[in-house]
């Protein structure tokens, strides 16, 4: 997922560009292309608090800008991180990309614990219940999850069993009794949690997500480099810096992996 930026239509603004002397017309429609993509990172920036609810930090420092740096054909370009790192496999295009396109959400590692252990039904997803603990973004908490899956069982990676036995320590915690499939008949419907007289759902099956298209990416860089005329504003302020000698000449590319079409 990637947004070009370039000047291509930017007839008077070339020709003013062209009427430097030397190298002074590639480093100037350079530097004026990078703070076009800086511009355009922040409007995406907004434009993500806007539309979604309580986006996570990991979500909202995503975009990466790819910069400019002289050459016959100048381009500095937007994309989202699609790099995983960590304990998560999924990067960053991977949740948004639906978002931008519309489509199906993907598939979390809990649905395919679950699914591996014989507890999610083929086709279905989850979503919070209503007795689920959330965090401030809205989702359900880590440690939550944890409980859930280790509960049931279902909590095996790479060897490795993390689900709850019949040990004293682990009947202590509570979580091997706490948590059971609900049914409706014969139908899985979702988990819930029993703690003494309490019975909550914490976890509802649902059918596959459907996102609509709602984070308008290549909209709103097309906006800020070509509505707005924020890149003629730029390259005017970069003429003005290359005769008074304030252009940089660092036009280092980001070291991260190329982004994606």
């Amino acid at each position: 997922m990637r947004g070009s930026i370039h000047a291509r239509d930017l007839d008077d603004a070339l020709a003013a560009l062209s009427k430097l002397s030397g190298d002074l017309p590639g480093r100037a429609l350079a530097d004026a292309l990078n703070h076009t993509a800086n511009q355009a990172r922040q409007a995406l920036r907004v434009e993500m608090e806007s539309v979604f609810d309580s986006p996570t930090p990991w979500v909202l420092n995503s975009i990466r800008v790819l910069n400019a740096k002289p050459s016959p054909s100048p381009e500095a370009a937007l994309w989202v991180k699609d790099e995983s790192g960590g304990k998560n496999p999924f990067s960053a295009e991977d949740y948004l990309l639906p978002q931008v396109e519309g489509g199906e959400r993907f598939t979390r590692n809990s649905e395919k614990y679950l699914r591996r252990a014989g507890i999610l039904p083929a086709g279905r997803f989850v979503v919070p219940g209503q007795g689920a603990r959330l965090d401030g973004y809205g989702n359900i908490q880590r440690g939550h999850m944890m409980q859930i899956l280790s509960g049931l069982k279902a909590l095996n990676r790479e060897g490795s069993d993390h689900s709850a036995t019949e040990s004293r320590r682990s009947l202590r915690k509570g979580h091997a009794l706490a948590f059971f499939v609900m049914k409706r008949g014969k139908t899985p419907i979702g988990i819930a949690e029993r703690r003494g007289e309490s019975v909550v759902m914490v976890l509802a099956f649902v059918r596959q997500p459907q996102y609509r298209e709602r984070f308008k990416f290549h909209d709103v860089v097309r906006r800020v480099a070509e509505n707005d005329g924020q890149l003629e504003a730029n390259i005017d302020k970069a003429i003005a810096d290359a005769l008074t000698g304030r252009l940089p000449s660092n036009f280092r590319r980001r070291s991260q992996s190329s982004p994606r079409r």
